[in-house]
Order: C-alpha cells, then sequence, then structure tokens
C-alpha cells in the first residue's frame, strides 16, 4: 500500500529527529571521555571531595528533603543538594561515583548546546574548536568532575541556553527552563543572568526571552534575599585530618599588585600556558613585569569585544567580569591565616573564579583571529590573537593530567558505616584534608 502524503511528511522528521539524537550522542560521549581522561581517578577510584562530601551528602542523609532550604556560603545550593538527595538510594561506597559522573555531565552539556542548532550564526568548525577549548581549559583543576562546584558549569550552561536562539521545541524549552531555575537557586551567579536575560528580551523581542527572564528572576530574587542576610558574614567551616576546626574567610588584602597577579598571571596567562607553566615561571623570579604587561593585553581584547563583537559576545564576557567581580569583593580561598587575595594569588587556589573569564577571554581571542578585517591595523590585532592561540597548545599539554586525589582509604570507611549499627557515628576524611561526619541512620 502507498505512503499516505501525511505519513511521508512524518517518515523525514522522524528520521532527523533520530539522526540529531545520535549525533548529540556521540559528541556526548567523546565530551565525556574528555574530562574522565583529564582525572580518572574521579570515576576509577571516586572519593568525596571537600563540600560535596562534608556539606551536602551530610546534609541529605542526616535531614532529608529539608536539607534543600539549608544556605552555605551565604547562599542556596539547590543543585548539589538535589544530587545529593538523588543518591540517596545508592549504597554510600557508590555514592561519590554516582555523584562524580553526574557532575561530568553537567561539566559536558554545555558542548552539546553549543554544537546544536541553536547556535547557527557561528561556524561548525569554530564551534567545535571553541569547545575542545572547554574541554581542555587549563587552571581549572578545583571544578573538575565533581558537585562541590558544580555551580559554575551550571552558570555557563544557562548562560549558553540564554545566548543561544530561542527554543522552539517542547524538549528544549523544558531543558532550558530546569536549567534556569536550578541555575538562579544553586549560586548567586543566577542574580548576574537576570540583566543578560533582560537585554536580551529588549533586543529579541520574542516570547521565549521574556520566559527565560521570567523563569531566573522569583530564584534570583530569593538569592537576593538570602545573600543580604548572610554574605558579609559567610564563613565556610571544615575541620583538617587532625580534627581541628578551619574557618575559610577572612580579610580582603585587595592590592593593585594582587589585582595583576589575579588578572594577568591567574586569568591571562594561566589560560594559555596553564598552571603547571605559572608554577615554573614563578621560580624564575619577579613576575610583576610580566603579569602587567598581560593585564594590560588580555583587558584590551575583552574591552575590544566588549565594543565592538556580537551581542552574544558581549553579554558573555560581561557576565564573566560580574562573576569574578563578585568573587573578589568577597572571595572564600583559603584559611584566615593570610588575607584571600594572597590566596587568590596562589597558583591553584580559587581557580574557580577564573573559570569563566578565562572562557571569555579565549573566546574573545577566537572571536578576533576569525575577523577578516580590511584596515590593516585590525588584520594585525587578528594577527595577534592568532599567535597568542598559538600558545594554548602549550598550557593544554601541561594541565591536561590533574593530579588524582590523595587515596583516603574511602573504601574502608565506607563498608565500616555500611556495617555500623544505628546511632554510631563515623568520622571520614576526605579531601582536600578535611572530615565527614555521619550518623547512622
Amino acid at each position: 500500500m502507498p505512503h499516505t502524503s501525511a505519513e511521508a511528511a512524518v517518515r523525514p522528521d522522524a528520521t532527523g529527529l533520530a539522526r540529531r539524537i545520535y549525533l548529540h550522542a556521540v559528541v556526548f560521549a567523546v565530551a565525556f571521555v574528555i574530562v574522565c581522561s583529564r582525572r580518572p581517578d574521579a570515576v576509577l577510584h571516586a572519593q568525596f571531595f571537600a563540600e560535596d562530601g562534608k556539606i551536602f551528602y551530610h546534609a541529605a542523609y542526616q535531614y532529608g528533603l529539608h536539607s534543600l532550604l539549608m544556605t552555605y556560603g551565604g547562599y542556596l545550593h539547590l543543585a548539589p543538594r538535589l544530587v545529593a538527595l538523588c543518591v540517596q538510594p545508592f549504597s554510600f561506597s557508590s555514592a561519590p561515583l554516582v555523584m562524580n559522573l553526574i557532575a561530568v555531565t553537567v561539566q559536558v552539556l554545555p558542548v552539546n548546546v553549543f554544537l546544536s542548532s541553536r547556535f547557527p550564526n557561528v561556524a561548525l568548525p569554530t564551534r567545535m574548536l571553541a569547545s575542545f577549548m572547554y574541554l581542555a581549559l587549563p587552571n581549572s583543576y578545583e571544578i573538575d568532575a565533581n558537585i562541590a562546584n558544580v555551580q559554575w558549569h551550571l552558570a555557563l550552561l544557562a548562560c549558553l541556553l540564554l545566548l543561544a536562539r530561542p527554543a522552539r521545541s517542547r524538549a528544549w524549552k523544558v531543558f532550558d527552563a530546569t536549567v534556569l531555575v536550578l541555575t538562579s537557586l544553586s549560586s548567586p551567579m543566577g542574580i548576574l543572568l537576570v540583566p543578560v536575560a533582560a537585554v536580551l528580551w529588549w533586543k529579541r523581542q520574542n516570547t521565549w526571552s521574556a520566559i527565560g527572564l521570567g523563569l531566573l528572576s522569583p530564584g534570583a530574587v530569593i538569592q537576593v534575599l538570602i545573600v543580604l542576610l548572610h554574605w558579609q558574614g559567610r564563613q565556610a567551616p571544615h575541620s583538617n585530618l587532625a580534627g581541628e576546626t578551619i574557618f575559610n574567610g577572612g580579610a580582603n588584602g585587595a592590592s593593585f599588585s594582587g589585582f595583576a597577579a589575579i588578572m594577568g598571571r591567574q586569568v591571562f596567562l594561566s589560560s594559555l600556558l596553564g598552571l603547571n607553566t605559572q608554577n615554573w615561571l614563578l621560580h624564575l623570579g619577579d613576575l610583576h613585569t610580566l603579569e602587567a604587561i598581560a593585564t594590560a593585553i588580555g583587558l584590551a581584547f575583552l574591552l575590544y569585544g566588549i565594543c565592538s563583537g556580537p551581542i552574544e559576545l558581549k553579554l558573555f564576557i560581561l557576565f564573566a567580569l560580574a562573576v569574578l567581580t563578585l568573587g573578589l569583593v568577597n572571595p572564600l580561598a583559603g584559611p584566615p591565616d593570610h588575607p584571600q587575595w594572597y590566596w587568590l594569588c596562589t597558583p591553584g587556589c580559587g581557580n574557580r573564579y577564573y573559570f569563566l573569564p578565562m572562557l571569555a577571554f579565549l573566546a574573545t581571542l577566537l572571536w578576533v583571529a576569525r575577523g577578516a578585517a580590511s584596515q590593516s591595523a585590525l588584520r594585525s590585532l587578528s594577527g595577534f590573537a592568532v599567535a597568542l592561540l598559538l600558545l594554548l597548545p602549550i598550557g593544554i599539554h601541561q594541565d591536561w593530567r590533574y593530579p588524582a586525589f590523595r587515596d583516603l582509604d574511602f573504601q574502608t570507611y565506607a563498608d565500616q558505616f555500611e556495617r555500623a549499627p544505628s546511632g554510631t557515628k563515623v568520622i571520614i576524611p576526605i579531601n582536600p584534608d578535611w572530615l565527614m561526619e555521619l550518623t547512622k541512620l
């Protein structure tokens, strides 16, 4: 029997949908492997890390749904707390692995979004290169494959969804709505996304952009109220392996030299040359001049992107700088025996604060490098951007394999906890030199 015209129309759509799903599955799998290859122990020898064990899993286990309303560090953390609740049906010994797998999934999703049809104005080869640069980003050890810092990748994902072509299919709309609401209730970065959504609504004048703004706003208002109540006095307590309680926080210690070290060395140089190269350079002597030059060059590129780039690039740069500014004003980078900017200038410390600015800097270089400017001055700028990007393989090579977490014999403690009778308190050492205490239910 011949096919009807309606059947003939549906079949290509179904075939096209299946093909898109297959391609996205392949992209996801490849990106997932790349992330895991940088720190294989996150999957092969999973352990709790910092807040994902001591704060989020602990609260989910001891308090259940009530943990969703708990603040930490001065704001709500809905996404990591939901993850901690979702892993409760799993055995305690497998909980770190499940949490790490979810963290890697969130880390990979920005690649799927950027390589989707929702960014038609950026050439596919450019998007593929940018996606690899993101996955191979140097100086990002702190936020790699852990739930403790999943809000940084979630904020990037939410920003991309706002900048992308408005969602049309029901699946995309549900995905966008879920990510935007989660982001707004998981960190103060959701507050900073509200102006981005507002500008895009004003520029695009379409219904979905207005909905995106509406989805972000309630959570952002809640976070603002909580931040106003808790931000100034926020401290992040933890215990070291000696059982001593340590409070992160303390004096800021801002200075011009510290700003140059943070921007020039930690953001701009490290995004191209990597953390390990930064450590090598520090052993050569005084870097103040190099840091000042790198700061001037990096800020000049970002300013050029803000002034001349497409609206999406402008908003991404401004969002990244706003996030960095918020972090610099009141950071939690280390114990109070030194000012917080001392820790921010320390290689490998607090590099979560540099994640989005590093991406904004690399995105700007990539945009400038692609520009086929007719004026000789702009052609020189494009060539300079290419020259800077040619340094990136150094950083990728130097920082590709992140050091494994110290083996604290988690499995032995997990077995002890699972065999313990109800009411037993079990203290478990976790990275980085923290203690996690659980009372068996």
